[in-house]
C-alpha cells in the first residue's frame, strides 16, 4: 500500500493563505498603515528638500515635517471616507427622483434584448425593508470607524517606531556585509513601495480630477463622487479602470437619457484613462515594479479572493515585495525570475547589486 506525503512548500502556502483570511481585520489596516507611512515619509522628505539662503540649509526640521505630512494624509484621508459616506446618503435620497428614468432604462434594454416583463422599479423598491437596508450600512459604518481608529493607531506606532529601527537592524547582525546586503534590500523595497504608491496617488488622483471636470461641464449628477470612485479604483490594475468608468457613463444613461451625451462621455472618459494609464504612469513608474501583466492579473484576482477589495488595491505592492525578497535567496530566486516582467533580478550581495538574468 502506497503512502502519500505532500510537500511541505504546499502546506506553508496553505497556512499563510488561512492565516492571512483568519486576520485579515487585522493585517488590513496595518497594511493601510504602511501606505499612509510611506506617504507621509515621502511628503517629509519633500518639505525637507526645501532649502533656503546661500547656505541652503533646510528650513523645516524632521519632526515639523513628519507633523505637518501626518495632518495633510490623515485628513485627506479621512476627506476621503467623508466623501463616500456622504454622497451615499445623498444618492439613496435621490433615488426616488430617478425612478421613472430608471424604469424607462430598464424597459428600453428589457426591448433591446427581447426581455419582456421587466417589473417597475417603485414596485421593486417597495419589497425592500428599510431597516434591512439600513442595518448594513451602519454596520459597514460601524466597522469602518473601528478600522480607521486602527489605522492610525498603527501609523502613530509606526512614526515612532522609526527612529529605533535602524539601530535594531544593525544589532540584528553581527557581520557588517551581511547588514550592508539586507540594508540594500530594504533600500530596493523602500524604493519601489514608494515609487508605486506616490506615482499612483498622482496619476489616479489626475485621472480623477480631469474626469471630473469632464462630468462636471455635462452636468452629470455626483459628479465629486464618481471623480472620487474612479480615483480609487484607478489602484486596482485594468479591472479598476474598466468599472471606474462604466458606473458614471451607465448612470449618464439614466440621467441625460441620451445616446449622444453617453458617447462623448465614453469618449472623454475613456481618453483620459488612456492618456494617463498608457503614457503618464509608464513614464514616472518607469521599470520599477519589474511584475509581469500575467503576474499582476493572477495577484489580482488571487489577493482579492483572500482579503477583497483591500486584496485589489495591495496585490501589485505585495507582489513587488515578494519578488525583490525571492531574488535575494538561492532556492527563490527561480520564482522571482518567472514572476518578473524581463526575467531580470537585483541581486544585493556586500552591498553591491548585480542583475541575474533567466537563462537562455
Amino acid at each position: 500500500m502506497k503512502s502519500w506525503t505532500i510537500p511541505l512548500w504546499i502546506i506553508s502556502v496553505a497556512v499563510i493563505i488561512v492565516f492571512l483570511i483568519a486576520a485579515k481585520r487585522i493585517l488590513i489596516p496595518m497594511v493601510i498603515a504602511v501606505a499612509i507611512w510611506y506617504l507621509i515619509e515621502s511628503l517629509s522628505i519633500g518639505l525637507r528638500s526645501i532649502k533656503i539662503g546661500k547656505t541652503k540649509t533646510r528650513m523645516i526640521p524632521r519632526w515639523v515635517a513628519i507633523i505637518i505630512s501626518s495632518v495633510i494624509i490623515m485628513g485627506a484621508f479621512l476627506g476621503g471616507v467623508q466623501i463616500i459616506v456622504s454622497n451615499f446618503q445623498g444618492m439613496a435620497k435621490a433615488v426616488t427622483g430617478y425612478e421613472d428614468q430608471i424604469e424607462e432604462f430598464m424597459l428600453t434594454v428589457g426591448g433591446f434584448f427581447g426581455i419582456e416583463g421587466v417589473p417597475a422599479i417603485g414596485d421593486l423598491m417597495r419589497e425592500f425593508e428599510v431597516g434591512n437596508l439600513v442595518r448594513p450600512l451602519v454596520d459597514t459604518l460601524a466597522n469602518l470607524f473601528a478600522s480607521l481608529i486602527l489605522v492610525i493607531i498603527y501609523v502613530i506606532f509606526l512614526i515612532l517606531e522609526r527612529n529605533t529601527f535602524k539601530t535594531k537592524l544593525r544589532k540584528m547582525f553581527t557581520a557588517e556585509s551581511r547588514y550592508q546586503a539586507f540594508a540594500g534590500v530594504m533600500r530596493q523595497v523602500n524604493d519601489s513601495i514608494r515609487t508605486y504608491i506616490t506615482v499612483k496617488i498622482f496619476t489616479s488622483f489626475l485621472t480623477g480630477f480631469l474626469s471630473f471636470l469632464v462630468m462636471t461641464f455635462f452636468g452629470l449628477d455626483f459628479a465629486l463622487f464618481w471623480a472620487f470612485l474612479i480615483f480609487l479604483l484607478n489602484f486596482i490594475p485594468s479591472l479598476g479602470s474598466i468599472t471606474a468608468t462604466s458606473l458614471p457613463l451607465l448612470f449618464s444613461l439614466i440621467q441625460f437619457e441620451s445616446f449622444s451625451t453617453f458617447f462623448l462621455l465614453l469618449i472623454l472618459l475613456v481618453g483620459i484613462q488612456i492618456l494617463v494609464g498608457n503614457y503618464i504612469d509608464p513614464l514616472l513608474m518607469g521599470s520599477q515594479l519589474n511584475i509581469s501583466p500575467l503576474v499582476i492579473l493572477f495577484s489580482l484576482v488571487a489577493w482579492g479572493s483572500i482579503w477583497g477589495f483591500a486584496g485589489m488595491i495591495f496585490s501589485v505592492p505585495i507582489m513587488a515585495v515578494l519578488i525583490i525578497t525571492f531574488g535575494q535567496f538561492p532556492q527563490t530566486r527561480p520564482i522571482a525570475v518567472l514572476l518578473s516582467s524581463k526575467g531580470e533580478i537585483k541581486v544585493k550581495t556586500l552591498g553591491s547589486s548585480e542583475k541575474m538574468e533567466e537563462e537562455k
